[in-house]
């Protein structure tokens, strides 16, 4: 396991204060801001950017905070991948977008960005897109995930200011942190399902004691200390980014799945946070990229680039 220091340490609690006081599913993560900034929340990218364990304390933050508030991580990742990519002259208030093929970039807006770092999957290029040049072209479309991070729809114009360089680093920095709250919100999964099967009783025991779920629990347990054996093992090689990038979110979605089916007909109903987890969990897997691309890099490391007509 990657050691983690006493301030990072100190600097997890306090976030896990600031946003566990401050989540509130009906209000806008906007009314956060000073919140946010007071912690160092929004400028941590930037103000991490020199130190040799920048990244861990992106990541570890992404993860923490996705435990109690998965829109809120997300809309954190989005700006950490964009300001490491930028200056801070060149926006102050950016956020980041994956355009793959066959559909129109999903951004976070909820923070009100002022320009959008866009890393392009085909062509593995990176462009700065001033957000006065996307507003015409914004689509609010009904998501069911992520629904505090105000997803929006977007069309990107031609011509914006290429990054030479940085496509790279932005490419491995989105599988991290997206990673990295995949892990987050499967571990809120199971801890609130290892809550519940305690304090639930049937026939006068915990259900917790029951073989079945016993068993259920400890597999999803097992699974969510696998996405974070990969965080980590990334944050140390960073060839084995991969990995994490393709396991992270089928393992998380599983994960609220199981939960879900350990809460029996409670996991459905809003009153548990099940169902609003796998929700998000969703949310965040699809704007990653897609399993299929993941995997394809996966297949290209043990047996090579495809060939052929098959290609």
């Amino acid at each position: 396991m990657t050691s983690v220091s006493t301030e990072l340490t100190d600097f997890l609690a306090v976030v896990s204060k600031v946003v566990a006081s401050a989540a509130d599913g009906e209000s806008a993560l906007s009314a956060m801001r000073n919140s946010l900034s007071e912690t160092g929340l929004l400028d941590l990218a930037r103000d991490t950017a020199d130190e040799p364990d920048a990244l861990q304390w992106l990541a570890y933050t992404v993860r923490t905070v996705a435990q109690t508030d998965p829109s809120l991580a997300f809309v954190l990742a989005s700006r950490y991948v964009a300001d490491r990519a930028i200056d801070a002259e060149a926006a102050t208030e950016p956020t980041f977008a994956l355009a793959v093929p066959g559909s129109r970039p999903v951004l976070a807006g909820a923070l009100g960005p002022d320009a959008v770092v866009v890393l392009d999957s085909t062509t593995s290029s990176l462009h700065v897109v001033p957000w006065a040049d996307l507003a015409p072209s914004v689509d609010h479309e009904a998501r069911t995930g992520l629904q505090r991070a105000d997803l929006v729809s977007v069309t990107i114009p031609d011509g914006g200011a290429a990054l030479e360089g940085s496509a790279a680093e932005a490419a491995f920095l989105w599988d991290l942190l997206t990673g990295a709250a995949l892990a987050g919100v499967a571990r809120r999964a199971v801890s609130e399902t290892q809550s519940y099967v305690l304090e639930r009783h049937q026939f006068g025991v915990p259900i917790g004691s029951f073989a079945g779920l016993r068993a259920l629990v400890a597999d999803m347990d097992l699974t969510v200390a696998g996405v974070e054996t990969a965080l980590d093992r990334a944050l140390e090689d960073r060839t084995s980014i991969v990995n994490l990038a393709a396991t992270a979110g089928r393992a998380a979605t599983s994960v609220c799945i199981d939960a879900i089916q350990a809460h029996g007909g409670y996991g459905y109903i809003d009153e548990y946070p099940l169902a609003g987890l796998l929700r998000d969990a969703i949310g965040i897997q699809a704007r990653t990229g897609g399993r299929r691309l993941h995997v394809a890099r996966v297949a290209e490391r043990g047996l090579g680039p495809r060939t052929g007509r098959h290609q």
